[in-house]
């Protein structure tokens, strides 16, 4: 990286007030210029469906990186998610990251059941075990949040999940500068086939198998 170089990135979320959270992490305010390492990077939003801000195609013109916050992977937002993929171009030629926020010394998660969309709770400490959805009753092997969010949208290698600490600073530099300092990177995600029944309000524990 240039010393002094200067770097646009593109901030996107289902929520501004999350996308806002991420950048006040590094700045007072929305668009603020900050040098971080050898970057001077100037941040901007797109929040919310891409498709109703008649100046997204300015925004990503501008942009030499595109990072994509979220918080939770229920079925709803996994799909808010996916409507922000499906406005990135198939052979997009700048970095592209999600990061997911989480509190310091956090140990659960929320996701979605792969098979019938039932928001579940998770801990950290059962990652790769053997669960079944209270719902379904189906089985399935639970994965990360990171690893979730991939297998769900179908993401490719080259597309980075990274984990930040909220109001951590350092956390979410270091990252940043990794995405900054990759190389390019696209989004074609799979088409989701998720339907109003499959989406549940409440929220319960996972339910582990014993092997």
């Amino acid at each position: 990286m240039n010393t002094g170089k200067k770097r646009n990135t593109l901030v996107m979320s289902i929520y501004r007030e999350l996308a806002e959270e991420f950048l006040g992490t590094f700045a007072a305010e929305p668009k603020t210029e900050v040098a971080i390492g050898d970057l001077l990077i100037n941040f901007d939003i797109v929040a919310g469906d891409p498709s109703q801000d008649p100046t997204f195609s300015e925004h990503l013109a501008k942009a030499d990186a595109i990072a994509i916050v979220v918080r939770f992977l229920d079925v709803l937002s996994l799909e808010k998610i996916k409507n922000i993929y499906r406005h990135l171009p198939d052979q997009i030629s700048i970095p592209v990251a999600i990061f997911m926020l989480r509190d310091k010394g956090e140990a659960d998660f929320k996701i979605s059941c792969p098979s019938c969309g039932q928001k579940l709770w998770l801990r950290d400490t059962d990652v790769a075990k053997r669960g079944r959805c209270p719902n379904c009753t189906k089985p399935f092997i639970i994965l990360s949040q990171g690893d979730h969010l991939k297998s769900q949208l179908m993401l490719p290698d080259k597309v980075a999940v990274f984990k930040g600490i909220r109001n951590n600073p350092e956390s979410f530099k270091t990252v940043l500068l990794k995405l900054l300092d990759s190389t390019p990177a696209g989004i074609k995600p799979a088409d989701l086939n998720i339907s109003d029944e499959a989406s549940k309000n409440a929220t319960v524990r996972i339910q582990i198998q014993n092997t």
